[in-house]
């Protein structure tokens, strides 16, 4: 959606996350959407991040996209635009310092538009 930002949508029925028990589901999500602020058993069991990006992004799409459909479509998409792959082949890898810029222009090779991206800083300590 090109006119809005699609986050925390409101007027749509009230969204609830169901735990994913689906151990080839599980699988396929932990491949490709790792929760790496946990431990690998905690987060899969806990599903802290695959809960919060569902209730803040899928609940703009839920008529369309139940819980199952949204998750096969964010896979889906992250096959699509292998981002990782993307920025390799701009010669941009983990571990080194980049311009917003190169990122940018090199993203936007697949996606066409212009990402949206920020800037976090690093503190010490954090992993």
């Amino acid at each position: 959606n090109n006119s809005v930002m699609l986050n925390n949508c409101v007027g749509y029925p009230k969204v609830r996350y169901d735990i994913i028990k689906d151990a080839r589901k599980i699988s396929e999500l932990d491949e490709r959407w790792p929760q790496l602020k946990y431990d690998n058993q905690f987060g899969i069991d806990e599903q802290y991040l695959w809960k919060k990006e569902f209730l803040k992004h899928g609940s703009c799409g839920i008529k369309l996209y139940p819980q199952p459909a949204y998750f096969d479509l964010a896979m889906n998409l992250k096959d699509k635009f292998d981002l990782l792959s993307t920025l390799r082949n701009h010669g941009i890898t983990p571990g080194s310092t980049y311009q917003l810029d190169d990122i940018e222009k090199a993203i936007k090779t697949v996606s066409i538009e212009v990402p949206s991206l920020k800037c976090i800083e690093k503190y010490p300590g954090d992993v």
